[in-house]
């Protein structure tokens, strides 16, 4: 959760003072930008990013007691999803 809300908070406080309106959300090499969108999108982006991450932490809570395998299993695709989260907002700040 903190790689979430971290990359959240870095990269609504980079883009609040920029009054552009239009940041780059997506970019692809071959067909350079394909999706724009505001903050509102970014406030989006973590807020479900926050509320996934709460959420499979209380199913790894349930899997651990259960069966540890499955417990730890979900924990780090949770890790997982919270850097790859991370790694986006960064990269829409690098693009923008």
């Amino acid at each position: 959760m903190i790689f979430i809300v971290g990359g959240f908070l870095w990269a609504y406080i980079s883009l609040v003072g920029m009054s552009s309106g239009q940041f780059i959300i997506h970019f692809n090499d071959i067909d350079d930008i394909t999706q724009l969108g505001g903050l509102n999108n970014l406030v989006f982006m973590g807020f479900f990013g926050l509320i996934i991450a709460i959420m499979n932490f209380a199913i790894a809570v349930e899997f651990d007691e259960r069966d540890p395998f499955l417990g730890k299993i979900t924990g780090v695709a949770t890790l997982a999803f919270g850097i790859l989260l991370f790694m986006a907002f960064a990269a829409i700040l690098n693009v923008n």
